[in-house]
């Protein structure tokens, strides 16, 4: 038996049936930033506290586990005991092959065992003895070169220097690449709710969170290529994401002390109502660039 929290149950049930925050969303009809709230056991991020019950109990049906218990595990800030599966590693030994037995070593070897091993042999040699023969009966003829002496008189060196001397120089032109151009970034939307439009950026496009000594703010990912798809950033933990296409949603626990980056461009946040609340963001790609190396490739 192990103890876990409320959010943590939540959040080992959503994985067990394999379900994204997406697919959480559609099920429970509860926004994908109130259900990581409670997967995170982050009950101050939700509208009061008749939601926190509220919600908990929604998404605990939807989730089929036992709404109640876990109300009440919430209420009196208890871990709920659950059922861990047995770890058959534990039992595990790996038998050596020195101390497997084999039948077959205690049999009496008779002609019979090495006939086809000798019998590949043969078909072996003879193989690469037709190889050798074939090369050697088909082998070509050693030319028969005859060896002309040339002289060259000074009259025609002459004449062939002159010649070469009138050839015009024609100039060579390097090819130069033109620069990339700047990545630009638009804002729109007001609220809690941004979205940011990109262009002239690389292609992948490349995202980068980072904040200051001291602050810790949990961020939601969909669309990258990060495993977990959340995670807490820190000013010793910056993030750098691989967007997978041309979309992306994060959802961010807060935004003060948080700087964006998509390519070389800065995202400006300070169009969000409250910084201090949860937030959405939707990136959109609209143009993408060739990255350097592809562009040298070619």
């Amino acid at each position: 038996m192990a103890q876990k929290t409320v959010g943590q149950v939540l959040r080992d049930k959503r994985a067990k049936l394999d379900m994204t925050l997406n697919e959480a969303e559609n099920l429970s009809q509860i926004q994908k930033i109130y259900i990581v709230a409670l997967e995170h056991d982050d009950y101050e991020a939700l509208p009061g506290e008749f939601y926190v019950k509220a919600y908990l109990k929604q998404y605990a049906v939807r989730l089929q586990l036992d709404s109640d218990k876990l109300i009440s595990a919430y209420e009196k800030n208890e871990r709920i005991e659950v059922e861990e599966p047995t770890d058959f590693a534990e039992n595990y030994r790996f038998v050596k092959p020195s101390e497997r037995v084999v039948e077959e070593e205690n049999l009496t070897k008779t002609w019979r065992y090495y006939l086809p091993i000798v019998l590949l042999g043969i078909a072996a040699f003879a193989i690469v003895a037709g190889i050798f023969t074939a090369v050697y009966l088909n082998r070509p003829e050693k030319d028969k070169i005859t060896n002309t002496p040339y002289n060259l008189s000074t009259e025609s060196k002459k004449s062939s220097e002159a010649s070469k001397s009138k050839e015009p120089v024609v100039p060579s032109t390097a090819s130069e690449t033109p620069p990339a151009p700047k990545t630009e970034v638009t804002i729109t939307g007001d609220g809690q709710d941004l979205l940011a439009t990109v262009k002239n950026t690389e292609n992948p496009a490349i995202v980068t969170l980072s904040t200051v000594e001291g602050a810790e703010i949990w961020i939601g990912i969909t669309d990258t290529d990060l495993v977990d798809g959340q995670v807490t950033l820190t000013e010793e933990n910056p993030i750098t994401l691989t967007m997978l296409g041309t979309e992306m949603t994060l959802m961010f626990g807060k935004t003060t002390d948080l700087t964006l980056k998509i390519g070389d461009a800065t995202v400006d946040l300070s169009s969000i109502l409250d910084p201090a609340s949860p937030s959405t963001l939707t990136i959109n790609i609209e143009d993408l660039t060739i990255n350097n190396e592809d562009n040298m490739e070619e």
